[in-house]
């Protein structure tokens, strides 16, 4: 079977979670004997050896129509069979849907919670982007705003349904907690929606290493989405009460420096910047994630791979897949930091309690492991 991925930017494993999944997917159909290539429509490039050979666009105007052309025409000489669109939220989406065969099945993928911003616009809406004047009376401003944004992006969310909905192809969605919600918007035949969680990063982890008292996140450093200001909240809490751990801050991005100058005065705070996160992972004891939403972030699910007990906000449905409440982590409700606080206490005062969420979790997330999750693509494929 031939397959293209298709994506806006390089897909750079270490650059985010839809280029790592593509990566982990590309390279297990590529061992079973698929051949694969990539669509990366931006031109963008860099010097990573990818397992597939990449097709670039002729314009940077994706809308160009020698691009459609373009487009088409690779679909033909390559005798593509899927197209998996890692765009499946955006306007790519409206690119890729405009195949000319019938016989070519696109399959696109919603990397996140279908409707995750727009029901916690509010609380991105509400938050400081930093400690000046003239952001807190941003701030008034765009609480006075909340409702007319709230129904600009309720109207794009059902142009962006209904399009799909008018050009049937197959979703892919990452938890079946978003299907029911979805069907309000997107009335597609119920076969042509198909549910299929995040594969594992890493494989062959025999045992759990050996532990030290780090509280650890990973990702980008973006409050709309990520929350890292309230981690840091959080933590000035709890600091004084647990002066031997500390909170290890792996990633970069836009808000590095608002939360670099926000820690200033607060001890046992380090950002070591972007790393390769295993280090990390294999050391801490308990991972933070305080994200407004996310859809099936990886970044749990690593962590869980090597034994870090994780603590999320329940503010995304799919959060419910990974963490089950008091057996593989702790769920907090959302946004609620005194709630994060205290059960981030009880997670570091208790020994025991930790060590056994740690094993549960470990062993639990093998459930994502890329050869139960490989079979539910190629059934995909096979429809």
């Amino acid at each position: 079977m031939n397959i293209l991925f298709a994506y806006p930017t390089c897909f750079n494993p270490q650059r985010g979670g839809v280029e790592r999944v593509t990566d982990i997917l590309a390279k297990s159909l590529l061992e079973k004997g698929h051949n694969v290539f990539y669509l990366n429509w931006s031109g963008e490039k860099d010097n990573i050896e990818y397992p597939a050979s990449i097709f670039y666009l002729p314009s940077s105007d994706l809308e160009d129509p020698k691009n459609l052309r373009a487009y088409n025409n690779f679909l033909v000489k390559n005798s593509i069979d899927v197209v998996i669109n890692q765009h499946g939220l955006y306007e790519g989406t409206y690119f890729l849907s405009r195949i000319k065969n019938p016989e070519v099945k696109l399959i696109s993928v919603l990397h996140n919670d279908p409707f995750g911003y727009y029901d916690h616009l509010f609380a991105d809406l509400m938050t400081l982007r930093d400690s000046s004047i003239k952001e807190k009376i941003k701030r008034v401003a765009r609480f006075f705003l909340y409702g007319k944004v709230k129904g600009i992006i309720h109207r794009s969310l059902v142009n962006h349904y209904t399009f799909i909905q008018e050009h049937p192809q197959y979703l892919c969605l990452l938890s079946e907690s978003y299907k029911e919600r979805l069907k309000e918007y997107c009335d597609l035949p119920e076969n042509y929606v198909r549910c299929i969680p995040n594969p594992n990063t890493y494989e062959n982890i025999k045992i759990i290493p050996r532990k030290e008292p780090i509280l650890l996140f990973v990702g980008r450093l973006y409050n709309k989405a990520k929350k890292i200001d309230y981690l840091i909240d959080i933590w000035q809490q709890l600091y004084k009460q647990c002066p031997q751990w500390k909170l290890v801050i792996v990633g970069d991005g836009p808000d590095k420096d608002t939360l670099v100058n926000k820690s200033k005065d607060i001890p046992g705070i380090e950002f070591v910047g972007y790393q390769d996160p295993k280090p990390y992972y294999e050391k801490a004891s308990i991972f933070c994630m305080t994200s407004i939403f996310e859809g099936f972030p990886m970044c749990l699910t690593e962590a869980m791979q090597f034994g870090c007990v994780p603590i999320a906000f329940d503010s995304f449905s799919a959060v419910y897949d990974i963490i089950k409440p008091g057996e593989t982590g702790e769920l907090v409700k959302s946004f609620d930091k005194k709630e994060y606080v205290g059960k981030l206490i009880h997670l570091i005062d208790d020994e025991t309690y930790r060590k056994k969420l740690s094993k549960n979790a470990f062993q639990y997330v093998k459930r994502y492991d890329i050869a139960n999750i490989l079979p539910k693509w190629i059934n995909l494929f096979k429809i």
